[in-house]
């Protein structure tokens, strides 16, 4: 029997922080990445909330219609989360983001605006692309571009567990004290290391 792979919980606040998470254990020699496939790309945006079922559900026709297209723009989806996630981890540690991946980000968001186009909607006007197996791409850096400059980009911060989590989040909290990527996993562990260590003390006073 094959184990299911279990896909964490998505922390980021931001389709474009929730695809830079995609990557577990970036400290580690071996990473855990969690797409591996085109499919595995539509289903991790789905449940982000970037796309709708009826464009998950055309993008992963068009991607068995055209398997080598659908993995080369895989290679371009990745590759563009290591930009948008060096960005903002540089950012939230150093103050710093790298020009290089500032390139990349604007890169993929001028191609993005080439192809779309600004149509009514039920509420009034709206901007969408056809389905295309590039719109995973073009979400992403739409949502980083919005994200980096809508005020919000101090309010991005990195897990701080020093377990090397290196999740991203926007932290909404009121006083900007959020420095768990999650309080269910990261945020436990911590408070559990914590408990141990007091209680160690207190074995160690005692004797």
């Amino acid at each position: 029997m094959v184990e299911q792979q279990v896909v964490p919980e998505l922390v980021g606040g931001a389709l474009c922080l929730d695809v830079a998470n995609s990557v577990d254990g970036r400290v580690l020699d071996v990473p855990l990445d969690y797409l591996t496939t085109y499919a595995d790309l539509v289903d991790w945006a789905l449940r982000a909330g970037g796309l709708s079922s009826a464009e998950a559900e055309a993008l992963r026709a068009r991607a068995d219609a055209d398997p080598d297209a659908a993995s080369e723009e895989l290679v371009r989806v990745r590759g563009l989360r290591e930009a948008v996630f060096a960005m903002f981890y540089g950012h939230a540690t150093d103050g710093v983001a790298g020009a290089d991946h500032l390139t990349a980000v604007q890169e993929s968001y001028t191609d993005a605006l080439r192809h779309g186009r600004l149509e009514p909607g039920a509420a009034g006007l709206r901007w969408t692309w056809e389905p295309d197996l590039r719109l995973p791409r073009w979400l992403v850096a739409q949502s980083a571009i919005e994200l980096a400059t809508s005020g919000s980009l101090d309010r991005v911060k990195a897990c701080a567990s020093q377990d090397g989590c290196q999740y991203l989040f926007v932290d909404t909290s009121k006083n900007g004290s959020r420095r768990w990527c999650s309080m269910t996993d990261c945020g436990n562990q911590a408070k559990s290391k914590r408990l141990t260590a007091r209680r160690r003390a207190v074995r160690t006073g005692a004797r």
